[in-house]
């Protein structure tokens, strides 16, 4: 467990220290900032329903040249309804052409104190441009048995609307995080979405998505409508 530890914050660092080296070997680059907000009906995740109705902020710097990208960000969660699950989350992303290395920590916090955190260590694969087929790889490192989540993901459109289908399963037995004996699927869902430009910089995002798991045999639904502006730089 040690070891694993040891793997996820040499990531976080590797990330970080490349962010820092493609900002000083670009006398100019793309870097942007994109700070918003949404409000949603229930927070649903993996296929779990986390919390009812929440205020979810968000924030991110993100750089682009080339074929890299990287991404460094800060995102919450906090529900209307007292004493529901709430979130805070900083993530950080590396990604090359294809290929997306992640590393997230998922806090949970109730009141004003902090419960406990998850370091989500991720690894994605979009097959190609034309064809977006997204394979994508989940470990919680900083717990016993690494709870692992995998995912297979496809977005289209149709007319102005973009869609999202995904299959997640749970590959491993994990009982202590996500309480599954055996191999399952645990998610099945279905996103629709639209983004309202209100101007090169502003935009509100409104999105519809339907979930359900059968593994536990629920169902879930949800809406949600946001507000975002980006500034470049």
């Amino acid at each position: 467990m040690r070891k694993i530890k040891l793997l996820a914050i040499v990531c976080m660092v590797l990330l970080v220290e490349t962010a820092n080296s493609e900002i000083k070997a670009q006398e100019s680059g793309d870097w942007s900032m994109t700070v918003g907000a949404d409000v949603t009906n229930k927070f649903l995740w993996r296929g779990l329903e986390l919390a009812d109705a929440s205020f979810q902020p968000s924030v991110s710097f993100d750089y682009e040249k080339d074929d890299w990208a990287i991404s460094v960000g800060a995102w919450g969660s906090k529900a209307f309804k007292k004493d529901d699950y709430n979130e805070l989350d900083l993530s950080a992303e590396l990604s090359w052409k294809n290929l997306t290395l992640s590393l997230t920590n998922y806090s949970e916090y109730y009141g004003s104190e902090f419960d406990d955190h998850y370091l989500d260590l991720g690894l994605s694969w979009t097959v190609s441009e034309k064809f977006p087929l997204t394979l994508s790889w989940y470990s919680i490192v900083n717990k016993d048995k690494c709870p692992t989540y995998l995912e297979v993901s496809y977005p289209f459109s149709i007319s102005v609307v973009d869609f999202n289908a995904t299959v997640g399963m749970m590959p491993f037995e994990d009982e202590s995080y996500y309480g599954n004996d055996k191999f399952n699927v645990c998610n099945l869902n279905l996103s629709a979405g639209h983004e309202f430009e209100l101007n090169e910089k502003m935009t509100v995002p409104v999105s519809a998505q339907v979930m359900y798991n059968p593994d536990l045999k629920d169902f879930y639904w949800g809406v949600s409508a946001g507000y975002y502006f980006t500034l470049d730089f």
